[in-house]
């Protein structure tokens, strides 16, 4: 199943792009209209202020006070219209993240890097994470939540079932592109998006101190104060009674000092982080999304939104104990910090059992978001068949790296069918071999994270990736790079021992290159060996022409092969997949155009 024609999402991007360059530029315009209206609503309140001190009328007073009126109006729109045309630059800047995109120039700074982990099966040699990478190519995530699940996705196959709910999911959001970057440039507002939430989680889950809590009750003193303070003005009672009162203020407010403090230093500027996330589920819970997967999760993020504003709203108000003056005249006489944390306790115990679902429904949301982008934006690719099976199938038609460029890219038809089974690939170098192993697995990854993928057509079932492509000495753990194979595909060799729902799909290029031919030649031919007994196929990429001439005596083992050739003195590649093995190699011709000369015995020649 394909995308929608090529040129629709470019002339998409280009069109969005000029329309935020209007919007932002009109927005600005306003921006500095209502900044030149509050100078001058503030210059008349200073001219009527003068007014009224030389004539002493007060009437001037009411013409200040609706000035001062109209200066908070202003300053309330002039911060909408900051808010609006800073969301125009955001959408301009996503435009030309998307457009650099699909010439794959990542703009973007984010490289995921963060998320790898050591030993993976697979994500350092089919370049997942990195400056050039499949989580540059998809990531349209904005929050910490976001990008931690796409990564998770990018690590971890899903079964056939979630794969399929994912795929409809992303076709599905992939119908409103208007929504995915309205979420990117709603999230680009607040510079705290990515922040804090760690801190947020893990004050949900604690306990207050239960002689604290049980003191909250004392929050209603100052009704005491209060009566105490008319009876003060009324006559009634001495001053002493009134300080006497404050002054027990004081006393409760001590009790709660270091607990206020610990938690406001944990939680500075939670409040601007939980109201990104509060506006961020707004627009989910208005998405149109249909897709069963959509749904599942829309039902558990009900009221989101407007739970996580009031907490956002009552860690802010927390910080204003921060002014002294606010502490001075409305903190300490209405024990603010005291009915701060009442409500923030009343908030843990209705909401906290709810915020890990609307966390990871945020998240799931990012990583669609992804999804659905990237498609978009490459309606030439399709969506893959996933369909259970006990054995390994794979069948695909012009499939391409989904990292080189479209007019590089040579796509070639592949097919693999049975568990136990190894094709064999041979060729020159820079003929292609590596590239054609990491073009398999990048499309076996985007394909079982529900993704769209680099092929005219492309099936297979759920498999395990597993490759062992860039092996590297270790200084750290003392180990040279061919121990360092042998670590990885002893790792394999368990891999395929496990019992799990999936066989194992193997990628292994110039397998034991770090010994000597003969081997090098006994070690190839005994894992293959010992691999077609487990659950797994896969295919291996090899100088070794002899590896390739005992592998077609065995029914197990396919042949193929990229090939070069000279013309003219230079080499020519096809880059095309070819059955058998390769006759033709390139060294030789390659150390002479690199001035090595090369003797008849192909030894190389003094000077």
């Amino acid at each position: 199943m394909k995308n929608a024609e090529p040129n629709h999402s470019a002339s998409f991007f280009q069109t969005q792009k000029e329309k935020a360059t209007v919007a932002e530029q009109q927005e600005h315009e306003r921006f500095k209209r209502i900044a030149l209206l509050r100078l001058a609503a503030f210059a008349g309140m200073v001219l009527l202020a003068v007014v009224w001190n030389k004539t002493g009328i007060a009437y001037w007073g009411i013409g200040i006070l609706v000035l001062l009126v109209i200066f908070l109006i202003l300053m309330r729109k002039q911060q909408q219209a900051r808010i609006n045309r800073n969301f125009q630059r955001n959408l301009i800047e996503i435009n030309n993240d998307e457009l650099a995109r699909m010439d794959l120039r990542f703009k973007r700074p984010e490289t995921g890097t963060e998320f790898r982990e050591k030993d993976h099966n697979y994500s350092d040699d089919l370049d997942i994470f990195g400056e050039y990478s499949l989580f540059k190519l998809l990531n349209r995530t904005r929050t910490a939540e976001g990008s931690r699940r796409l990564a998770n996705w990018l690590k971890n196959p899903a079964n056939a079932t979630e794969v399929g709910l994912r795929q409809t999911a992303a076709s599905d959001f992939a119908r409103h592109p208007e929504l995915i970057q309205a979420w990117e440039a709603t999230a680009l507002l607040h510079e705290h998006a990515a922040k804090h939430v760690g801190e947020f989680q893990a004050w949900v889950v604690e306990v207050f101190p239960a002689p604290l809590k049980k003191a909250l009750s004392w929050r209603w003193y100052p009704v005491v104060s209060l009566v105490i303070a008319v009876l003060y003005f009324a006559g009634i009672l001495p001053g002493i009674a009134l300080l006497g009162s404050l002054a027990i203020h004081l006393f409760i407010l001590g009790r709660y000092t270091d607990f206020v403090k610990v938690l406001a230093n944990r939680t500075t500027s939670m409040g601007q982080t939980l109201t990104a996330y509060s506006e961020l589920l707004q627009k989910a819970e208005d998405a149109p999304y249909q897709s069963a997967w959509w749904q599942t999760r829309k039902a558990q993020i009900t009221g989101s939104s407007a739970a996580l504003a009031k907490v956002g709203n009552l860690f802010e108000k927390l910080d204003y104990r921060n002014n002294p003056y606010f502490a001075i005249f409305i903190g300490i006489p209405t024990l603010w910090d005291m009915h701060c944390l009442a409500s923030l306790e009343e908030w843990k115990a209705a909401h906290h059992q709810h915020l890990t679902d609307w966390l990871d429904v945020l998240a799931d949301t990012e990583a669609m978001n992804s999804l659905a982008g990237h498609a978009f934006a490459n309606p030439a690719y399709i969506v893959p068949e996933v369909n259970d099976a006990a054995e390994v199938t794979i069948t695909a038609t012009a499939l391409g790296h989904p990292l080189i460029p479209a007019a590089k890219r040579i796509s070639n038809d592949f097919a693999m069918q049975g568990t136990g089974k190894t094709i064999l690939v041979t060729g020159s170098n820079m003929s292609g071999k590596s590239t054609f192993l990491r073009t398999i697995g990048l499309n076996l990854v985007l394909a079982q994270m529900g993704a769209v993928v680099s092929a005219g057509a492309f099936a297979c079932s759920p498999v395990r990736v597993f490759s062992s492509m860039r092996t590297q000495d270790s200084l750290e753990e003392s180990t040279s790079s061919f121990y360092a194979e042998l670590k990885r595909l002893r790792k394999l060799l368990e891999l395929a021992d496990e019992q799990a729902n999936a066989p194992v799909f193997y990628l292994l290029d110039e397998i034991l290159k770090g010994t000597n031919s003969a081997d090098r030649h006994r070690g190839a031919e005994a894992l293959i060996r010992q691999l077609h007994s487990k659950t797994a196929s896969g295919m291996v990429s090899t100088h070794d022409l002899e590896l390739g001439e005992w592998g077609a005596t065995e029914t197990y083992i396919h042949n193929f092969h990229f090939r070069s050739d000279v013309e003219n003195g230079q080499l020519h590649f096809d880059y095309r997949l070819h059955e058998g093995i390769c006759r033709s190699f390139n060294a030789s011709e390659l150390m002479r155009m690199m001035g090595i000369a090369i003797g008849p015995d192909k030894t190389p020649l003094a000077h």
